[in-house]
C-alpha cells in the first residue's frame, strides 16, 4: 500500500476523509500545501501583466525588502482581480 499525493488548482474539492476514490483508495488526509507568499513572477504569469504593473498595484502589502517583493496570493487576488470599468463616453468620430 502506498502513500499519493494528489495537487489540485483552483477550488476546494469535494472530497471527504474516508471517501473512496476510483480503484478502491480511500482518502485519509486532505492537507492545503498552497504557498503562504507569492513573487511578482507568477502573479505576473497568472493575471497576464506586467511584473513592474504587479509591484506597482500591489505596493501596499508589500512583505519583502526593495526589489525582493513577497504577496500573500488571497490579497493579491482582491487587488488585481478587479477588472476596470469600461463604461465611458464612447469616442466621436
Amino acid at each position: 500500500m502506498g502513500v499519493y499525493q494528489i495537487t489540485v488548482t483552483g477550488d476546494v474539492p469535494q472530497l471527504f476523509i474516508g471517501a473512496e476514490v476510483a480503484g478502491g483508495a480511500k482518502v485519509v488526509a486532505i492537507k492545503d500545501v498552497s504557498p503562504e507568499f507569492v513573487s511578482p513572477q507568477e502573479l505576473a504569469v497568472k493575471y497576464g501583466i506586467s511584473e513592474d504593473t504587479v509591484r506597482d498595484r500591489l505596493v501596499s502589502i508589500n512583505r519583502g525588502v526593495g526589489r525582493k517583493c513577497k504577496y500573500k496570493p488571497d490579497e493579491a487576488h482582491l487587488i488585481l482581480g478587479q477588472k476596470t470599468s469600461k463604461n465611458r463616453r464612447p469616442r466621436k468620430n
